[in-house]
């Protein structure tokens, strides 16, 4: 069934379209206003010329690192996929670093979501000097959920936005690490550049909006010729 929508899938959406959706994502964007995800990842990717390690945490940031960050080699992007869990990202950064001799710059793309889940190893990665960078897609929720319940279940949030969160700068400051936080998209290629220049480890708090989403996405018991877009959303 899988091999028939997917030879469906073709015809129903066809080559031209998935070379638009491309097109969109082109990571050629003027860096103003508020901070998107493209912003970040795209800078990341110019400044480095590819050659970063990334890894992710598991939710929108993950999807957004993997549309966005043109991996140019095998084992440059380290994520646990489909079925992996919050927390994941910042020890696998630690463990890269180790592997790979300190050589290349890695970078944690983490949801302050998942940030919490192992947040205390960074004191790990300044007792051993581990230096890895952690780029926080801060939208104050659990985005990933807080978007398909925005989408389909009529905006009734549940446990997915936060009332108070922690201070990130100050955070990262008491377990040894450097912390700032970006709020404008202005400011996003000077924060990437400064952490990679900082030896130890740092933590950039990335203020992105709330309403951000993951696009385009399956829906809830959809096929893939349901693929909801951009262009869907503002139909609606």
């Amino acid at each position: 069934m899988l091999l028939e929508e997917l030879i469906s899938l073709r015809g129903i959406i066809g080559f031209k379209k998935i070379s638009d959706w491309k097109k969109e994502l082109n990571l050629s964007v003027e860096y103003s206003g508020p901070v998107r995800p493209k912003h970040v990842i795209g800078a990341l990717w110019e400044i480095t010329k590819g050659d970063a390690i990334v890894t992710t945490e598991v939710g929108q940031n993950q999807m957004w690192a993997a549309l966005y960050y043109k991996v140019n080699k095998p084992r440059q992007f380290i994520t646990s996929g489909g079925l992996g869990t919050m927390g994941y990202g910042l020890p696998a950064a630690m463990g890269v670093c180790l592997a790979n001799g300190l050589e290349k710059p890695v970078i944690n793309v983490a949801g302050d979501g998942s940030f919490m889940m192992s947040v205390h190893e960074l004191d790990t990665c300044a007792r051993y000097g581990l230096p890895v960078k952690v780029f926080l897609l801060n939208n104050r929720s659990l985005g990933m959920v807080r978007q398909w319940q925005e989408l389909f279940f009529d905006k009734r949030y549940s446990e997915t936005i936060y009332s108070r969160e922690p201070d990130y700068e100050a955070l990262a400051k008491s377990l040894g690490a450097e912390g700032w936080t970006v709020s404008d998209a202005s400011q996003v290629r000077g924060a990437i550049e400064r952490a990679l220049e900082i030896p130890g480890p740092v933590v950039v708090n990335f203020i992105i909006p709330q309403e951000e989403k993951v696009l385009p996405m399956m829906v809830p018991g959809g096929s893939l010729k349901d693929i909801l877009t951009e262009e869907d959303l503002e139909r609606r």
